[in-house]
């Protein structure tokens, strides 16, 4: 595919000044973190891995919130329900492993959540009560098989969503209200939504729209191997449309990323502010979240016993790819993606470019590095699965058959992709490039266009670089001593102008 390309310059000239005035009104990418949406790029239960994850409402203002649990593989819920939070109110829980390599949620949390898992559900561990709720596998068996893996195991890791779904007035305000540390009367907004209740028939009762200034944080800790990584929530605000009410049924797997109104999106790129209008609210989401090019380092090996993961997950992927019952069941992929999901081959790769150096600008000969499972060419690989491990280490040994740092099994497509490197490229940076012919009018991965004409390249994504180190004996004999880091992906984007 062909595309007149133009400077970015250009670009904001004809498109960012004009939306200077509408930047609040746009779904956008929030650098401070705040948002009416908050994406979490990956959890895991495996191989003794925990994720704790916090909601944190900002504002003197009760909302209502929904959260779903994803699986990794193919972004089917795992577990949904909502949650009404009070003014300046905090929600936390963890997801550890359960029967059948499977995960479940636990939380000591008094915050209302419905179904109320303190009464529906309650578990007490070490004298401390928790709310549970197990992951389950409706969505990916029975009339939703998707073609996957069936088991509950396939729940032990992915990524995790929270939408705002609306700002709490009126009598369930002050019932979600804490007083003395315990919420007014949780009982009350479950009677609402059973048989009979007022939000049966109206959902929008005692709601106004979304107000945003919701953040969040996750940890995956190891505490046998003495690992903790954490990382900040990605924030995207203006997602609801004016005036727009999300609240729903917490039995519904709605809302979603597709449910928001605003068709606008602000993305600055280059430091000049590109305003867009799309065909629907989900393309706006996508340009917020679209990079062409993802960069980040690597560190393996050596006197520390180094070792480094990448996630990149891809939180739209399964609205442009999925053909399978209980899905969209599309009949072909929609851009940017470019490969569907398909029964019986569970499969929607992506081929990805890329190129790497070590810490003193050097790369490799021709031949050096070869990605597994094999590559198309050989310096490209793919990514076929919503939240992707990928497991970096030396070309010389064979790969293990659970990653390092996150436990995921080695295989195709379902565990981590391992990227190998040349025995003496211990530590450097890598760059996938998802258009890498882009500069000669040729691009592998673009959006559709929008209402201007206008395309972004790449993909949609979210992720993170994991890294460890372990010392056996520190000074003063002492034997254990694990170091861990997480560092958020750098990226660069581009914008091109349709033909």
């Amino acid at each position: 595919m062909k595309r007149k390309t133009l400077t970015t310059a250009v670009l904001a000239g004809l498109t960012g000044m004009a939306g200077m005035v509408s930047v609040s009104n746009a779904v956008n990418l929030n650098p401070d973190g705040l948002g009416q949406v908050l994406l979490y790029p990956y959890y895991s239960t495996r191989g003794g891995n925990d994720t704790l994850i916090s909601i944190v409402n900002t504002t003197d203002q009760a909302k209502s919130v929904k959260i779903r649990f994803i699986e990794g593989l193919n972004s089917r819920e795992v577990l949904d329900f909502n949650i009404y939070m009070s003014a300046f109110d905090v929600w936390v829980a963890g997801i550890v492993t359960n029967t059948g390599g499977g995960g479940q949620m636990l939380t000591p949390d008094r915050t209302c959540t419905v179904p109320y898992f303190f009464q529906s559900s309650p578990i007490t561990i070490g004298g401390t009560q928790f709310g549970r709720a197990p992951f389950v596998n409706y969505q990916y068996t029975g009339p939703n098989a998707d073609g996957g893996p069936s088991s509950i195991a396939r729940t032990g890791s992915g990524y995790i969503e929270v939408i705002e779904m609306g700002t709490l007035v009126g009598t369930a305000a002050g019932w979600a209200t804490h007083v003395n540390g315990v919420p007014a009367n949780c009982g009350g907004l479950v009677s609402r939504w059973q048989a009979g209740g007022e939000w049966t028939t109206n959902a929008g009762l005692d709601h106004e729209p979304p107000s945003g200034g919701l953040f969040g944080a996750g940890t995956v800790v190891n505490v046998g191997e003495g690992t903790m990584f954490t990382y900040n929530a990605t924030a995207l605000d203006a997602f609801a449309g004016p005036e727009q009410i999300l609240h729903t049924n917490p039995v519904s797997i709605n809302p979603n990323l597709t449910d928001g109104l605003n068709t606008e999106s602000n993305v600055f790129i280059n430091g000049f502010l590109d305003t867009q209008v799309w065909p629907a609210g989900p393309f706006a989401v996508n340009a917020t979240l679209t990079l062409n090019q993802v960069m980040n380092e690597y560190v393996i090996g050596g006197d520390s016993d180094a070792a480094s993961e990448w996630i990149i997950t891809f939180p739209t992927k399964h609205f442009h790819v999925n053909t399978a019952p209980g899905g969209p069941q599309l009949g072909a992929p929609i851009l940017p993606f470019t490969s569907t999901w398909s029964v019986p081959s569970p499969f929607a790769c992506e081929e990805i470019n890329f190129r790497f150096w070590d810490r003193e600008e050097r790369e490799p000969a021709p031949g050096d590095v070869i990605p597994s499972p094999p590559p198309p060419t050989p310096d490209s690989f793919e990514l076929c699965i919503e939240a992707n491990v990928i497991r970096f280490g030396s070309g010389e040994e064979t790969p293990p058959g659970t990653s390092e740092i996150f436990k995921e099994p080695f295989g195709f497509p379902h565990g981590y992709v391992n990227f190998d490197l040349p025995d003496d490229f211990g530590a450097g940076w890598v760059r996938f490039d998802f258009n890498p012919q882009a500069d000669a009018g040729i691009y592998d991965h673009p959006s559709i266009p929008s209402a201007q004409g206008i395309r972004y390249l790449g993909l949609p994504l979210i992720g993170f670089w994991a890294n460890t180190h372990a010392n056996g004996v520190a000074d003063g004999g002492m034997v254990l001593r694990n170091y861990a880091g997480a560092y958020q992906h750098r990226g660069s984007r581009r914008i091109v102008l349709s033909d």
